[in-house]
């Protein structure tokens, strides 16, 4: 989770692709902007088929298994939509609403080894779904405009909901879109010294972008590119922290 622009849902699908190759996955989209699906598929096909998507699970209480597209052999997707920008309204009057979306995935769960969910960057129900329903949090955070105060925001809307969800461990961060300078340095000593874990390092590279924009990983696009390391790595070190 963070906010828009750092390269969170690239992670998304990163990570997902990577797991995918060994484990069942399940990604869901949480985003209104449906960015996350579109690396998978068309966003704009499913609204405009009229498919199920994370919309009717939260407020048609839809199940996953309704929902649920299959990408290959060990992905399926829950897709998103422009409507779960309603969402927020929709659920005002709507008791226990923060645990509409953990509900839907402890149906499922033991059909997958590993659920990816991509967030919206602003702080709205459906973040707070994905957090109480969650085991674990990475943060996104892009260097070149990283921030102290966005990242204390993160970490209080964290805190707060583990007040909900107890058991929502931090595994750390990831940096993007990196550039080998000095401010870069110190960004990563800031956040050392603050006793934030940094699973992994993902160099400014084009191949990132051209990757997405053909629907797939880097590993898939550029498998000897150094950027599929790092993304290997930091999957690595993530599974490495569940493990500890």
């Amino acid at each position: 989770m963070q906010k828009g622009g750092v390269g969170k849902t690239t992670t998304s699908k990163n990570v997902a692709e990577i797991l995918g190759k060994d484990f069942k996955v399940l990604a869901i989209d949480n985003d209104q902007n449906a960015d996350f699906t579109d690396t998978f598929t068309s966003k704009r096909l499913i609204e405009n088929s009229g498919a199920l998507t994370l919309y009717d699970i939260y407020i048609k209480n839809a199940s996953i298994s309704d929902v649920k597209m299959q990408i290959t052999e060990n992905i399926d997707l829950v897709p998103s939509s422009i409507m779960l920008a309603n969402v927020d309204i929709e659920l005002t009057a709507k008791m226990s609403r923060e645990y509409i979306l953990k509900k839907a995935i402890d149906k499922v769960r033991s059909d997958y080894d590993y659920i990816i969910i991509d967030c919206s960057p602003s702080l709205s129900m459906t973040t707070i779904n994905a957090l109480v329903a969650s085991d674990y949090t990475v943060f996104v955070t892009q260097s070149e405009y990283f921030s102290k105060q966005g990242l204390r925001q993160l970490q209080k809307t964290v805190d707060m909901v583990k007040e909900i969800n107890p058991e929502l461990k931090e595994l750390g961060l990831i940096l993007t879109m990196v550039d080998n300078t000095n401010h870069v340095k110190e960004v990563t000593e800031d956040l050392e010294e603050n006793h934030y874990n940094i699973l992994g390092r993902i160099d400014r590279s084009t191949v990132v972008r051209d990757s997405i924009m053909t629907k797939q990983a880097v590993f898939q696009s550029y498998p000897l590119h150094k950027t599929s390391t790092e993304y290997q790595e930091f999957v690595d070190n993530i599974l490495k922290k569940i493990e500890e």
